[in-house]
């Protein structure tokens, strides 16, 4: 199956779950000590790349970013993150992050979408043309790896994903342009920090 057929299915699968997803608000302790983690500082410009119905946006806003980036495969749950977020802040980013045209960031945070990045070197490629040097690349769940792969692998996601490997495996796909220097799995969460160096 095509790259490109892959895609729309990703799409055509989140459009259709936008209208009832929801994000645990018990988790909500767990998404502020991943922002911890990230160490943003204020005035940044972050793009916050799967963001769904945003439930990241709170999170990352408190940091006073001068921008944030909501980009998202799904118009469906773009849609639904305009209506709940309204902040002079966000600009929202339809469309395949491979593909989209968006200015040079400070950070980069891919919050519970990454497996669904099935081409993992097209997405390091990407990456390092987005993030700035120095800058931050970040890949994170609210849960550990051992669990998210057994929601997957019990839905259709499982066609439309790719498992979770241990933190050092999935850094070293990134290894030409980051180097990883924060790598967490526990059963609370699942965190790489990744740093753009110089070209």
């Amino acid at each position: 199956m095509s790259d490109v057929v892959n895609t729309e299915e990703i799409r055509r699968f989140f459009d259709g779950l936008a209208a009832t997803w929801e994000s645990p608000q018990s988790e909500a302790g767990v998404r502020d000590r991943i922002v911890e983690l990230i160490e943003l500082p204020e005035a940044a410009v972050i793009a916050d790349i799967g963001c769904g119905k945003g439930v990241m946006f709170p999170h990352l806003l408190r940091t006073n970013p001068a921008q944030l980036l909501a980009v998202e495969l799904s118009g469906e749950m773009l849609a639904q993150a305009q209506k709940e977020h309204a902040d002079p802040r966000i600009a929202y980013c339809p469309g395949d992050l491979l593909s989209l045209e968006l200015p040079p960031v400070d950070a980069a945070v891919i919050f519970n979408a990454y497996p669904h990045f099935l081409d993992k070197p097209a997405l390091a490629r990407r990456l390092a043309r987005l993030v700035k040097p120095g800058g931050k690349a970040v890949i994170a769940h609210s849960r550990s790896k051992e669990l998210i792969n057994g929601r997957h692998r019990s839905t259709l996601a499982f066609t439309l994903s790719v498992p979770l490997q241990e933190p050092a495996r999935e850094a070293a796909e990134f290894a030409p342009y980051f180097e990883a220097d924060t790598l967490i799995d526990t059963d609370e969460m699942y965190f790489i920090r990744l740093i753009r160096t110089a070209d």
